[in-house]
């Protein structure tokens, strides 16, 4: 036990809680390594999210293509099987997406993602898909006087015609959804909604199977040539394909032509033991999401076994494109921010147990929203930015009207374009992200002590908030 009395274990190396959970479950058919050189019409490199993603829709409307798909580890492995679990709009970020897009562009994105909750939700119940999927809404919760203010989103909001889309909570009203004796408001989103990650990436890879796609797991690529068609290399075998989906997250930070196009960030997250008891004990017996208001916040949901699992309070850099190292994956110290986090915001709930720790890579983007680019035959769907669940459903329409030459609404969708900005190269990106990621920790423990944030923490932690801000400015 530590000075703190909080005991965690140490995330190592170990599978997510959510993949270990999964794979119990159903291991699902063997995919193994791709040992041959093959022909598809369309390799799909990558299979998280927006790499399963993107096969579901090509697959749904060309039910006849050849497509193969290679995944470094197992589906559900990377960052797909590693997140907290949110299924989540934007609307809390509508100040942003217009400044980014324009009123009508902005608004039009916010409502795709707002809809893909649903086209979810359809998706999983039509192929028995069970991830403990829960579309209940999510509170951000104002958890103390220094996070008092609700932005700019509600006023927004309401001014664009959509005010029913983000709502005002008093202390009440947020106390009312789970009962911390730090809430003093927030405000409620309806459209989002909670899964098990994990079982949902290996539901999705069920269903390609199910298709016809060729998944090859344990398969890292390790080049991709631009001729026509098209050669993917891996360490045993090559995809020659007419077209290739390149989709591999944070990974991309290691590869030439990314190598600058979003920060590559490590966050954490920790499950309790079961405590279905505690948590009707505290009233939280929706499966509303919640988060404070810290600019590194805490995100915090239950599962369906009466744990809670709760990410963020800290978090670091990673160097290049190693978001499968120590630093992504290992760090006890920040595997027990989200472990404090979940004492201080409910205190009721001493003595709990922490029985799971883990950490993952987020692609951060300087816009904090995904791009799109094409290369040749290669076309690239990146930078979720730590909100990937819905906005990679997104992406695999944006991606296969892509690949099909489709001209549609997801094609004109005003994030389908490349980069806004670049990160700085390395060594600057991670020097300039591991001061930023400190300087908004310290300056959140700060203000949670009562003191001020401090000039100097203020002014480095929210550095990447002006930069974007002046780029939404300058659109």
């Amino acid at each position: 036990m530590t000075r703190d009395g909080i005991d965690v274990p140490a995330p190592g190396a170990a599978r997510s809680w959510w993949l270990q959970e999964a794979l119990a479950a159903d291991p699902g058919a063997p995919c193994p390594p791709l040992e041959a050189h093959v022909s598809a019409d369309v390799v799909i490199v990558g299979g998280g999210f927006a790499g399963l993603w993107t096969a579901v829709e090509l697959t749904r409307r060309e039910p006849a293509l050849r497509i193969a798909l290679l995944e470094a580890d197992i589906v559900g492995g990377g960052a797909s099987g590693r997140n907290g679990g949110f299924v989540s709009s934007s609307w809390y970020d509508l100040p942003a997406l217009v400044g980014l897009f324009g009123e009508s562009e902005g608004l039009r994105y916010a409502h795709a993602q707002a809809d893909g909750i649903g086209r979810i939700g359809a998706f999983v119940a039509e192929h028995g898909i069970g991830c403990g999927f829960h579309h209940e809404g999510a509170m951000s919760a104002v958890a103390g006087p220094w996070q008092a203010g609700d932005g700019a989103a509600p006023a927004l909001a309401e001014r664009l015609g959509v005010g029913d889309r983000i709502r005002r909570l008093d202390a009440g009203e947020a106390r009312a959804i789970a009962d911390s004796p730090r809430f003093l408001a927030g405000t409620f989103t309806p459209d989002c909604a909670i899964c098990q990650p994990a079982a949902l990436a290996r539901g999705l890879r069920r269903v390609l199977l199910e298709r016809g796609v060729n998944i090859f797991e344990r398969t890292p690529a390790r080049a991709v040539e631009r001729s026509r068609p098209a050669v993917v290399r891996t360490d045993r075998g090559a995809v020659r394909a007419d077209q290739v989906v390149f989709t591999v997250g944070a990974w991309a930070a290691g590869w030439p032509g990314f190598r600058r196009s979003f920060g590559v960030i490590s966050d954490y997250v920790v499950a309790t033991e079961p405590i279905p008891d505690r948590l009707a004990g505290i009233g939280w017996t929706s499966h509303v999401g919640l988060s404070d208001r810290r600019e590194w916040l805490y995100y915090l949901r239950p599962t369906d076994d009466g744990r809670i699992v709760i990410g963020g309070g800290e978090g670091g850099a990673i160097w290049g494109g190693r978001a499968s190292g120590r630093a992504a994956t290992h760090s006890r110290r920040f595997g027990r921010a989200p472990a404090r986090g979940l004492r201080w915001l409910f205190p009721q709930l001493e003595g709990v147990r922490f029985t799971h720790a883990w950490g993952g890579p987020i692609d951060q983007t300087p816009t904090f929203v995904p791009f799109y680019r094409s290369d040749g035959p290669v076309h690239a769907g990146l930078g979720f930015s730590g909100h990937g669940l819905v906005q990679t459903e997104i992406g695999g329409h944006i991606l296969a009207s892509t690949v099909l030459g489709t001209e549609d609404e997801w094609s004109s969708l005003a994030v389908n374009r490349p980069e806004t900005a670049m990160a700085p190269p390395e060594p600057f990106r991670y020097g300039a992200v591991a001061v930023a990621a400190w300087a908004l920790g310290r300056g959140d423990a700060r203000e949670q002590a009562g003191r001020s944030r401090g000039l100097a923490y203020g002014a480095i932690g929210g550095a990447p908030i002006r930069y974007r801000d002046g780029l939404t400015e300058s659109q």
